[in-house]
Order: C-alpha cells, then sequence, then structure tokens
C-alpha cells in the first residue's frame, strides 16, 4: 500500500505527515500510481471545500454519510477534528479539509489521516487496527486491546529493550501475507506510563500538557529501532495485572477479536464490509496470549520476548 501526501508545510508549525515513515523505496520498485491524499485548511471562502449537500446530522452516529457513500465514493466528517474526509475509487484519491491544520492537538498529529487510509488499507486487502506492535528477531507481536490496557506501555517499553518498533495505537495488519506494517512512528503515553519509563519524558513534544492529555513522542532511530514491516508471529492481549510479576496464558479467538474488534471500529468510524473479515483472518492465523501486565518493566519485556520465541 503506496500513497503521496500533498499538505501545506509552514516551518512555524507541524506537518501534519511528521508521524508518518519517510518512504524509502527505490523508485525502480515504486508502483506505477500511488494513491493520492491531499489535505488543505483555510476558512476563507476561497479554500473552503464545496457546500455540503447533507444535513448537519447525516454524519451521525459514527462519522460516515451513509447516504452519499457507496462502493466508489465515501464521504465522512470527524467531530474530533471538524474536518471533511472524502475519498474517491476510481479516482484513486482522497480529500481531506481540516478549519485550521496549525491547531490541531499532538494526539491528532500522532495519528493523522486514519480514517481515509483505512480505506485505501482495505482496499488493497489490509486492516488498520486500533493496536500496538514491535518486532523480535523480525517476528512482529500484535498488543491489542482497548484504551488503557498497557499496549502503549508495553510496545514502548520493548522498544526501548532493543526490539523493533511497530507502532503503539494504530498498525496495519495483511492476513494474506500474514505481515504487520508500522503506520506511525509515533508513542502516546498517559502520566502512569511515564512514570514507568522516565527516559520517555524527555522525548515528548508536548511535555507541558502531558498531565492533561496523553503525552505525545514522534520516535526517530537516534531513540528506539523502527521497523517497517514484519511478518506476525503472535497476538497477546495485555492487561494491567497490579502486581509487581508478568503472566502469559493462552488466549481464544473469541477473546482476540473482543479487543480487536470493537476498538479498531470505533476509532475508524465503523470501518467497511471488509474489516470484520479481516480481522477474523488475523486472528486465525496466529497463536493468541494473555498477558497479565505487572509492575516490573523487565518482567514486560521478557514476557514479549518469550511469545514471540515460543512459536
Amino acid at each position: 500500500m503506496s500513497f503521496k501526501l500533498v499538505a501545506p508545510c509552514n516551518e512555524a508549525r507541524p506537518w501534519i505527515g511528521r508521524a508518518f515513515l519517510p518512504n524509502v523505496v527505490p523508485a525502480a520498485k515504486a508502483p506505477d500510481r500511488e494513491h493520492c491524499l491531499a489535505t488543505w485548511d483555510g476558512t476563507r471562502p476561497e479554500f473552503l471545500p464545496p457546500p455540503r449537500p447533507w444535513g448537519p446530522t447525516a454524519h451521525e452516529p459514527l462519522g460516515v454519510v451513509a447516504e452519499y457513500s457507496t462502493d466508489t465514493v465515501r464521504c465522512a466528517f470527524d467531530i474530533h477534528t471538524s474536518s471533511l474526509v472524502v475519498r474517491h475509487g476510481r479516482l484513486d484519491a482522497s480529500y481531506v479539509w481540516v478549519p485550521k491544520l496549525a491547531d490541531l492537538p499532538a494526539w491528532a498529529l500522532a495519528s493523522p489521516l486514519r480514517v481515509p487510509l483505512s480505506w485505501l488499507a482495505n482496499a488493497h486487502r489490509m486492516q488498520v487496527v486500533h493496536a500496538a506492535a514491535v518486532s523480535i528477531g523480525g517476528r512482529a507481536v500484535l498488543l491489542a486491546g482497548a484504551g488503557g490496557s498497557g499496549k502503549s506501555t508495553t510496545a514502548l517499553a520493548c522498544a526501548m529493550a532493543g526490539m523493533a518498533y511497530l507502532g503503539d495505537d494504530y498498525c496495519v495488519v495483511e492476513p494474506g501475507m500474514n505481515m504487520v506494517h508500522l503506520l506511525y512512528r509515533t508513542a502516546k503515553l498517559f502520566q502512569p506510563a511515564l512514570d514507568m519509563l522516565p527516559k520517555a519524558r524527555a522525548w515528548l513534544c508536548n511535555p507541558r500538557r502531558a498531565t492533561e492529555e496523553k503525552g505525545v513522542i514522534f520516535l526517530d532511530s537516534s531513540q528506539v529501532s523502527v521497523a517497517a514491516s514484519a511478518p506476525l508471529a503472535a497476538i497477546v492481549l495485555p492487561r494491567l495485572a497490579g502486581g509487581e510479576r508478568t503472566t502469559i496464558s493462552r488466549a481464544s479467538r473469541r477473546e482476540a477479536i473482543a479487543a480487536l474488534l470493537p476498538s479498531t471500529i470505533g476509532g475508524l468510524m465503523g470501518g467497511t464490509a471488509a474489516t470484520p473479515g479481516l480481522i477474523l483472518r488475523t486472528v486465525c492465523g496466529v497463536p493468541l496470549y494473555h498477558l497479565m501486565l505487572g509492575t516490573d518493566i523487565g518482567g514486560v519485556t521478557d514476557a514479549v520476548r518469550a511469545v514471540s520465541e515460543a512459536e
């Protein structure tokens, strides 16, 4: 899956494409045609998109405007960023208008444009999932669970322990090839996670707001190893245990689907008709584990490493 991002660039504000890994595909291997993802902002008449032909509540409850969405064209309105999102399949292009890019909060810049990118992924038989992932020896472990389950803390702790980082909030899975792909090179951590990983405080881009919202980090190779892709070896369902010791046990397919599907659908405006099947294929292809997270970070990273080496 390849795309070209077209967006305003201003040295005075963070670029909306900062979260993406730079394109390292040689020109000889680049696809003949890339999906174009165009983003712009502005509230003056010359910058506004065409008037919306639907009513003020047509995007409810999830964001997609069902009346104006087909297999070829999908329209949505993101209430969190007040942005208009349109994808045109035949033109192989997506368009996102935001009132003011400079006003986007750090959390939005950490996982930008995920809805149109999820639609693009589905068109390529891939799925953006609400999950974190790390790679050990070229074998990926996907960390799935609802917000607050410990995905981000586990992923960044593993990366700081020498494993390769594949994302902490949204990743791309490709069940046909049994692969996990990095989407964003960012990490988002609540205050308790920063207390457990104090070194990460120095990497925050929003340190003054980290007590009020998630602290956001844009990772680079000077901090941790960041991988573009890796074969999926296992899916792990982390959960805070409360004690010091971290334990591992087998999980069922039903539990893995429950950890992946609802939060993915919730974060991607319901996904598409392909979403449930792609997640089911991902879950059915690998071993599944519960990871009861203890307070000893070394025990957490050892447990993830053991899972990756077990199969």
